[in-house]
């Protein structure tokens, strides 16, 4: 395939097609996770690249980039899913700056927040380590073992570590997909959610991120 692409000069955007931004029957996604990693895709970089990009060529060009991404594609976004005790949750990509395994938490003295469970170092770096249980008003029912980790989350003072007992892959889902928040759920809780997502673990508290950050700077004061 990678072959042809490159003989023929064609552009074959199967990613719109049968790959991550179309129906996703493409059999080669189930090895490469997706098309970015893909040969085939790599084929058509380097096609588009040696292609003569004067005339009839460089008029579509500029009409696809002044084009807008289809509705549907707008409405898409992307979340990360960690579970606290027996709940999971669906975080904001944008709240995230990184994930990683879990780190020490030295206690801070006189402190005032029980929000607050003291820093933790991360990359060399100290930061201060919040309880999302103690935010969210939920049970911390920590689950002691290797799943553990810590999210690295973006506020307007700087960056905050959080601890979870678990970190799934991202999920991708579209606005349509979000369920409506039920009324059984704790007030604590709900202030902070958007609805809910069917995922594979199951049901998902999706958050609010900028509500999150907010709470989390406030747990600080």
């Amino acid at each position: 395939m990678d072959q042809a692409l490159l003989a023929g000069r064609e552009v074959h955007d199967c990613w719109n097609s049968i790959g991550v931004r179309g129906d996703k029957s493409c059999p080669e996604l189930a090895r490469h996770a997706h098309c970015r990693n893909c040969p085939a895709y790599a084929a058509t970089a380097a096609t588009l690249l040696d292609r003569d990009q004067r005339g009839a060529i460089d008029d579509d060009w500029k009409r696809d980039f002044a084009a807008e991404a289809p509705a549907e594609q707008r409405k898409t976004r992307s979340a990360i899913l960690a579970r606290i005790g027996k709940e999971w949750f669906a975080l904001p990509i944008l709240l995230l700056d990184q994930v990683t395994g879990h780190r020490p938490i030295h206690s801070l003295p006189h402190r005032r927040s029980p929000a607050l469970l003291g820093m933790a170092n991360v990359r060399g770096q100290l930061l201060l380590c919040v309880s999302l249980a103690h935010v969210l008003g939920i049970a911390d029912e920590a689950a002691g073992d290797d799943r553990r980790r810590m999210i690295v989350m973006r506020c307007a003072g700087g960056r905050v570590v959080v601890p979870v007992d678990e970190v799934q892959h991202h999920c991708r889902f579209h606005e349509g997909e979000v369920l409506p928040t039920p009324v059984t759920v704790r007030k604590s809780q709900a202030a902070y959610m958007v609805g809910l997502l069917r995922v594979a673990q199951g049901m998902a508290a999706l958050i609010d991120g900028d509500r999150l950050a907010e709470a989390v700077e406030q747990s600080l004061a």
